[in-house]
């Protein structure tokens, strides 16, 4: 584990990152495979023109450390969402960079940008038991809407939505 980060930085992919993108959660789901609802087996089998679609649904953001690719978080929208709310996705952070800031660093970077950009509501999904991430997004504000949905081939069970809004 890193004790202290010298410099980060956030980058957002573009389409031309696709294999990028791709690398990063393919290896989020070698690393964690129960906190995704997609599987390595699913996500490896998706050729080029599949991870470029990745694009049409939002932007992918990379933290940097020490020019070390150490997370993403994934920024998308359904087809009928306004432009002012979207879904935070696929949180994910390097072993090697937990329980230091990483998550921290980005989330806060991410809805920044966001509020910047006149997005005045955030939701995401949380799977039931995932209690580090939960804690995370609370201490940013985010607070449980009452609406999950059922998993029944998950071992979680459910995910759980929260909002934050940054109006």
């Amino acid at each position: 584990m890193v004790s202290t980060l010298v410099e980060f930085k956030v980058e957002v992919l573009t389409e031309a990152d696709w294999s990028l993108l791709q690398d990063l959660r393919l290896t989020a789901l070698k690393d964690y495979p129960t906190a995704f609802l997609s599987s390595y087996e699913r996500e490896e089998a998706y050729d080029e023109q599949r991870w470029r679609q990745e694009f049409e649904r939002g932007e992918w953001n990379i933290i940097l450390t020490d020019g070390r690719r150490a997370g993403l978080l994934g920024v998308t929208r359904l087809p009928h969402m306004p432009l002012q709310e979207c879904y935070l996705e696929y949180m994910w952070v390097d072993p090697e960079f937990r329980r230091c800031g990483v998550a921290s660093m980005l989330l806060r970077t991410v809805l920044d940008r966001l509020r910047d950009l006149g997005v005045d509501t955030v939701l995401l999904y949380v799977l039931a038991g995932n209690d580090d991430a939960t804690r995370l997004y609370k201490r940013f504000g985010f607070h449980y809407t009452n609406e999950c949905q059922e998993l029944p081939d998950h071992p979680a069970g459910r995910e759980e939505q929260m909002r934050l809004r940054l109006a």
